[in-house]
């Protein structure tokens, strides 16, 4: 007889297997989760936000760095001339001095940085004049960028130096060897 349903296009019994069963409604426990990964994700994510955001405090005593960008005539930040060679090193006590090498000449000063601002005094340099195109004009920009220095500040693995107005004026990147 049930083949005759089937032949004669009657319905007949269902099977039990073929029929959807519906998904259990999504419990408090479910719910739950998704909330507490939901915030997670937003405590991550502010977390990222305040590392860009806040400066780091870093211990700059007995470093080295090599310039990487400066202010270039108060308008832009500028490479450094592909091959020429600006860097900084801070020496071991706060207070104490740093230099370096400006493109051309060798430069010294002390410094001390207390709440994020650098003070420098007693500048010394060497008086070489260097006839390689622009590089003069680098060592001159530098110097002037580094004397207007106010503030310092470390992120991402490079050290920004900025004026009163807190603009950017130079960013090194750490020196390797």
């Amino acid at each position: 007889m049930d083949d005759d349903h089937l032949e004669s296009g009657t319905p007949g019994p269902v099977p039990a297997e073929s029929v959807p069963v519906p998904a259990a409604p999504m419990g408090r426990g479910f719910w739950a989760a998704m909330i507490l990964i939901g915030v997670l994700i937003l405590l991550i994510i502010y977390a990222q936000v305040q590392g860009v955001t806040r400066s780091i405090p870093v211990n700059l005593t007995g470093t080295s760095w090599t310039l990487t960008y400066y202010e270039s005539s108060g308008e832009t930040m500028v490479p450094v001339m592909n091959g020429t060679k600006v860097n900084i090193s801070f020496g071991l006590d706060n207070g104490t001095s740093l230099g370096g090498y400006s493109g051309c000449n060798w430069y010294r000063s002390q410094y001390t940085i207390s709440n994020f601002t650098l003070s420098l005094t007693k500048e010394v340099t060497t008086g070489t004049t260097c006839a390689e195109p622009g590089v003069m004009q680098l060592e001159s920009e530098y110097m002037q960028d580094l004397r207007n220095t106010s503030g310092i500040r470390f992120r991402s693995g490079h050290l920004f130096f900025y004026d009163t107005a807190d603009r950017p004026l130079l960013i090194f990147e750490q020196k390797t060897s």
